[in-house]
């Protein structure tokens, strides 16, 4: 009986060339005045959606002006298309067209006027490839074909049956036939094979013809006795000629296509992905990418805004062979694939060790084979047109996609590696794991393989219109504690004219665009994210543990503390074998081929161990350096190894029984890594009393002999704490990256070879503490308010100042004095006028007796407003009766949904977009009538809903239903979407504050 059967193939990525290592990234002069002014390259960029081809140029004018108007230093085009359910986004020209080229053209023009830069994503959605990927090129699959044979001559073989795929892309199982599934989602992955009109494929290739010994017990086959007969088979005639007697199954193996089309492509755009494993596939795709860019910059690619080149995860779903890999099997493994390929097909064929190991050899291979063919040949081509290539190349990969690298191999590769992580939703290994957060590993493989910068794909979600900046915030600061340092929102959708608001998007994302209702005010915000991002491009990660997470692939490393962690107040950073063989010591600590130094190297616990990796550690650890690694049970003798496997003995001499015992030379076993840095003396690199809880989170940076620490309070309240750093003999000061602004920080103690900092960061808050050398010495060295905790306090430009009432004692050496602290309140009570656009049949104006969410409105256009709303007030102060020459007046919002602009008597006080929602009016405020007018933006979810309800259409766009924040995976349709508090919520008051001396 005919069977197809496919296999699917994972390959790896090369090393290629290097970058800005350790210590090497150039210092600048003016780094404290680019902190409050990053320079253009270290804002956010986004990804900008081009959906189904339909794109209007005067519109791609006014949308790039728009980003660079709200801080964005460029975008990816991205062009894709929709899925079948959505029919409200017309159909362009095909990727690549005349009129598609047109489009990039002005895209480009208009960037290169503003300085952005621009990227490009190599296909219409994604895994490469197109209409122009001939089948040669194309994926490709392995089948057979299996025929009983008793010593017959002229035994014809027939054909290996492809999969039959119906008008729609489908695979059709004949009966007995077991395929995988490939349909998922509405993702509409479809299919196509091109057939001769003899029946056959465009594109085959026949591979080798076994013979195997027929009724042969299970779990006992040699390769011995399977024979190659290949020569024996005329092709042509389809007729094996072989003399022998016996009992057989004859196994015809070719090679054809797999079938596999881009995943979401325009409707214009269809077109094959192409074989990933061949380096000829790849340069066909990427040459002809390259030469239509070519055709719209004049030939000069060097000189133009396009900078990069983009390839998307791989999300292949096919089963995948290439013509080259027995050659390459055979050169990385030291034996041929060819007499086991009946085994990757049929368990239990091969007694179970062999089959595992030939299986391992294979996804190796095959890691190896993409690495060279497609991520390193890819940035070979594009670095000779001067574009840089960035890629997801690490995943999300296994165990959520079946991406074929191990990652942070295939992610070194990159000029400019990429991860992503999601707002709200994420997916967990069973041992806690959340696999749709890739940060940790990618900026470990940019830290490892020299490369400045950590890209991520930030903000997916499928909370459609939800969250503002706030929201928004905890989960970049914890990409920051990750290691990012440049951040690529996900996205900004294309709006052709004419169509309404919120309009056509993407169908996952934050809707990045000039149709958000917050876009007027999301400056601060991504000057927010570039701050941060500027210092961390400056500087250099420092951490105790250098993680090694096995010879597995695939393989990953999880998120931070996830798959693993070493403890509250160290962080570590991540290596594979290829690193892991470059590691040098020196003075006991163990050194990257970067510069980066780690006093401490756990191996990932693994059954069976390679004997290069057991080599590598024994010389380490020769010469020095930490290692605690539990003792596999067996090392892995490689027929491509010539130095034999060590016996037994000579393995559990490398291994100290307990404890630590690196004076004999030998691996620690049987200890928590926390626990043997404390027992070197190597103390946390922060820490706190409920540390344990991880209340703080935080990332360490290093330039020259500053050092940059980068805190995040995980919690939605207000956090005052003791933190003692290991830091002596600096200086500390806040960098706040909210207002750009430095702060002396005037409490502090050196205490054993530490710094303690008391330290209050507001709920999800997150800045630097940032030590240098000076000669300064603090004004206080202790505060105490006989509380458990240290009290509400918050160091400024302007001195430190408590933010509660109550008796202190601050100490300055053996000196102690008392303070009194009183906090002024005046509330702003009383009534509001609320002013509203027109467009959505809402009242021009209404009195609010009290600051109540619109939601609670009688006024049913108010209750489901999405917009903008200025609030006005005019209000009386005595400015004689409260302030003295010292103190500081701030105008307190309470609590807002989702953004404020203020202005104070016709002075523009700024933005707030995160708690606590204030600004210093000092300078503004005046005695007697002061006017005060907030705008406040929400979001559009109100307003869908209210439409949705009362079936007005003062909204248009392709979304029908949302997933929202406590229920998990379920999406909603908008009329059940819960109503989303809105406007000023308060109370608002002026808070008077005194300073500390």
């Amino acid at each position: 009986m005919d069977r197809f059967v496919g296999v699917y193939i994972m390959a790896f990525l090369l090393l290629v060339g290097s970058s800005l290592l350790y210590g090497q990234k150039p210092l600048s002069k003016d780094l404290k005045l680019n902190f409050a002014n990053p320079p253009m390259e270290a804002w956010p960029k986004a990804y900008y959606w081009w959906l189904n081809g339909n794109i209007d140029t005067v519109r791609v004018r006014e949308e790039i002006r728009a980003m660079k108007a709200a801080g964005l230093s460029g975008f990816d085009i991205f062009e894709t298309g929709v899925p079948k359910v959505d029919t409200m986004v017309a159909a362009g020209p095909a990727f690549l067209s005349e009129a598609s080229l047109a489009s990039i053209k002005v895209a480009l023009d208009e960037a290169g006027k503003h300085g952005m830069q621009v990227g490009l994503n190599m296909a219409s959605s994604w895994n490469a490839g197109g209409s122009w990927i001939s089948p040669r090129n194309s994926a490709k699959s392995l089948y057979f074909s299996k025929t009983k044979f008793s010593g017959q001559s002229n035994l014809e073989l027939p054909f290996p049956e492809l999969p039959r795929i119906d008008s729609e892309g489908r695979f059709i199982k004949a009966e007995g036939q077991k395929f995988k599934e490939t349909k998922s989602g509405d993702r509409d992955r479809r299919f196509k094979i091109y057939f001769r009109a003899n029946g056959k494929p465009e594109f085959y290739e026949e591979v080798v013809v076994l013979a195997v010994p027929a009724n042969t017990q299970k779990g006992t086959l040699d390769t011995l006795n399977v024979i190659n007969v290949s020569k024996f088979f005329n092709h042509k005639t389809e007729i094996l000629n072989w003399l022998h007697s016996g009992d057989y199954d004859i196994y015809r193996f070719i090679t054809s296509n797999s079938g596999e089309l881009l995943k979401r492509p325009s409707k214009n755009s269809e077109g094959p992905i192409i074989d990933h494993f061949d380096a000829e596939a790849t340069a066909s795709h990427f040459n002809y990418v390259i030469d239509k860019l070519k055709s719209i910059t004049d030939n000069d690619l060097e000189n133009s805004p396009l900078k990069s080149l983009y390839l998307a995860s791989y999300e292949a779903v096919g089963h995948t062979w290439t013509s080259t890999l027995p050659k390459k099997f055979k050169e990385l493994n030291g034996y041929n694939i060819d007499k086991y390929l009946p085994g990757l097909f049929q368990e239990g064929i091969f007694p179970n060790e062999v089959t595992k190991n030939v299986k391992k050899d294979f996804q190796y291979t095959l890691s190896e084979l993409m690495i060279d063919n497609f991520y390193r040949t890819a940035k070979k081509i594009a670095n000779a047109n001067s574009l840089h290539i960035n890629s997801e190349s690490g995943g999300p990969g296994f165990p959520l996609h079946n991406v074929p690298a191990e990652p942070l191999k295939s992610l070194g590769v990159m000029d400019l590696p990429r991860g992503e992580f999601w707002i709200n939703r994420k997916v967990f290994t069973e041992e806690g794991v959340d696999i749709k957060r890739v940060v940790k590993e990618v900026s470990s493989a940019a830290h490892i393989y020299g490369r400045p910068l950590v890209e991520e794909e930030a903000f997916t979600s499928q909370q459609h219109w939800q969250e503002g900046p706030f929201d928004m915030k905890p989960f970049a600061d914890r990409a920051f504690c990750e290691g990012m340092n440049k951040v690529v929102i996900h996205g900004s959708s294309h709006n052709p004219r004419g169509i309404g608001y919120p309009g056509i998007v993407y169908h996952a994302g934050t809707h990045f665009n000039d149709k958000r209702v917050w876009w007027p005010m999301i400056k601060p915000f991504n000057q927010y994210l570039s701050r941060i991002s500027y210092l961390f491009q400056q500087s250099d990660f420092v951490a105790d543990v250098l993680y090694y997470y096995g010879n597995a692939v695939p393989n990953f490393a999880g998120h931070k503390n996830g798959r693993f962690s070493v403890g509250p107040g160290y962080d570590y950073e991540v290596v594979n074998t290829e690193i892991l063989k470059q590691l040098t010591v020196d003075n006991g600590e163990l050194v990257l081929p970067t510069g980066g130094r780690f006093k401490l190297l756990v191996m990932e616990q693994e059954d069976e161990i390679s004997l290069e990796v057991l080599s590598k550690v024994k010389d380490l650890v020769s010469n020095g350096a930490k290692i605690i690694w539990e003792k596999p049970q067996k090392v892995n003798d490689h027929k491509n190894i010539l130095e034999p496997a060590p016996s037994e003995e000579n393995l559990v001499r490398l291994w100290s029984k307990t404890g630590i015992n690196n004076k004999n030379n030998r691996i620690v076993s049987g200890i928590k890594p926390v626990d043997f840095l404390k027992e070197i003396g190597v103390d946390p690199d922060i820490d706190y009393a409920d540390s344990s809880f991880n209340t703080l989170d935080y990332i360490h940076y290093n330039k020259g002999n500053t050092d940059y620490y980068f805190i995040r309070n995980t919690t939605d309240k207000s956090v005052s704490r003791l933190c003692s750093f290991r830091q002596a003999g600096k200086v500390p000061e806040i960098w706040d990256p909210v207002h750009g602004t430095i702060s002396p920080i005037t409490i502090y103690d050196y205490v054993d070879g530490r710094t303690n900092i008391p330290l209050t960061i507001p709920a999800y808050g997150a800045f630097f503490i940032v030590f240098s050398k000076g000669s300064s010495s603090p004004a206080y060295t202790k505060i105490d308010s006989g509380g458990f905790m240290s009290p509400n306090l918050e160091f400024t430009p302007n001195g430190m100042y408590l933010a509660e009432n109550g008796k202190f004692e601050l100490t300055n050496s053996s000196e102690k004095s008392a303070v009194t602290n009183y906090i002024k309140e005046i509330p702003l009570n009383g009534a509001w006028e609320v002013f509203f656009p027109k467009g959505q049949n809402t009242p021009a104006r209404v009195i609010f007796p009290d600051l109540v969410s619109w939601t609670d409105s009688n006024i049913e256009s108010v209750k489901y407003f999405s917009g903008i709303a200025k609030y006005v007030k005019t209000f009386q102060f005595e400015i004689n009766s409260v302030t003295k020459k010292n103190q500081k007046l701030y105008l307190d919002l309470g609590d807002i949904s989702k953004m404020a602009s203020i202005k104070l008597n016709g002075k523009d006080m700024g933005v707030v977009w995160t708690k606590p929602y204030r600004v210093e009016i000092t300078d503004y405020l005046k005695a007697g009538n002061n006017i005060l007018e907030i705008d406040v933006a929400n979001t559009w979810s109100n307003r869908l809903k209210g439409d949705a309800i009362k079936g007005e259409k003062y909204t248009y766009t392709n979304i029908g239903a949302t997933l929202i924040d406590g229920l998990n995976e379920i999406k909603v349709p908008w009329r059940e979407v819960p109503l989303m508090p809105s406007g000023i919520l308060g109370p608002v008051t002026i808070k008077v504050l005194t300073p500390i001396k």
